[in-house]
């Protein structure tokens, strides 16, 4: 990169040939970046490896929010006017604003966005996934969660990994079937935790499901377990997301006592 000289002086057409070269400049060469044409904003926006989970955490959000920070600057807009058409163009940059300025992002224009970002394995803090799911409850958006069919949460993709507990723990068969396995992936475990068995839903339990909350909610003990009823004698081993997928499908067969059942 050196040919072209200092950062700073990177002209449109250098820009969007860096590829993944851009994540290893600095936050003050990122900083320095002049983003004024749409292409260099979407080349960067593009750059896969900023939701590399081995890239340390720390940097690629300060890396990103260098870059979030050259968009605005150089298209001279604040996070309210960013359109949807500059927020697809930004892709995994978005991780790059802050909360505060999540929130002030033009909820309708961010929901015509949703459909490309949703794709994408955003490096979001929760925080940041929070709050974006946030703009799509608006009234102008999608409204509240309780209102959203399979459609949405196909259409929002990883964003479903943004619901708040209460939402979580609402959820409804037509729903869940709309949460993608990326997204799934991305959910924080201790929002499955928020998603509590009463005493009377375990009292209703077969001892196969007993036995699958058990594996969901203590992964760390292995237990022989042979779902046809009979004991094999062999410890599984569960990963992450096969125990995220059983949970979702007892929160799907579990009875719900009144009044918190969805529809009652």
């Amino acid at each position: 990169m050196k040919i072209y000289g200092p950062v700073s002086s990177f002209s449109q057409s250098v820009i969007p040939q860096l590829g993944g070269l851009a994540i290893e400049l600095t936050v003050e060469e990122l900083s320095s970046l002049r983003l004024t044409e749409r292409r260099c904003i979407s080349a960067l926006g593009a750059v896969s490896a900023w939701s590399n989970r081995q890239v340390a955490a720390l940097a690629t959000a300060l890396n990103l929010a260098a870059v979030f920070t050259a968009v605005l600057n150089s298209t001279k807009q604040s996070p309210s006017q960013l359109d949807s058409s500059t927020l697809v163009a930004m892709g995994y940059i978005v991780c790059g604003a802050k909360t505060t300025e999540i929130n002030s992002f033009n909820a309708v224009e961010f929901s015509k966005a949703v459909r490309w970002l949703g794709q994408l394995t955003l490096s979001c803090s929760e925080e940041q996934l929070d709050a974006l799911v946030g703009l799509l409850t608006h009234s102008l958006a999608f409204g509240p969660i309780s209102s959203w069919g399979t459609d949405v949460f196909i259409e929002i993709g990883v964003l479903a990994a943004g619901l708040p507990d209460f939402a979580m723990s609402a959820l409804v068969k037509e729903q869940i079937e709309g949460i993608s396995p990326k997204a799934i992936s991305m959910i924080p475990p201790k929002r499955f935790y928020a998603a509590a068995v009463t005493t009377e839903q375990f009292s209703a339990l077969s001892d196969v499901q007993r036995t699958a909350l058990a594996m969901v909610l203590t992964p760390w003990e292995n237990r022989p377990v042979d779902f046809r009823g009979k004991s094999l004698g062999l410890a599984l081993s569960h990963s992450p997301l096969c125990l995220v997928l059983g949970l979702l499908m007892l929160l799907i067969v579990l009875p719900c006592p009144d009044p918190i059942c969805p529809g009652t």
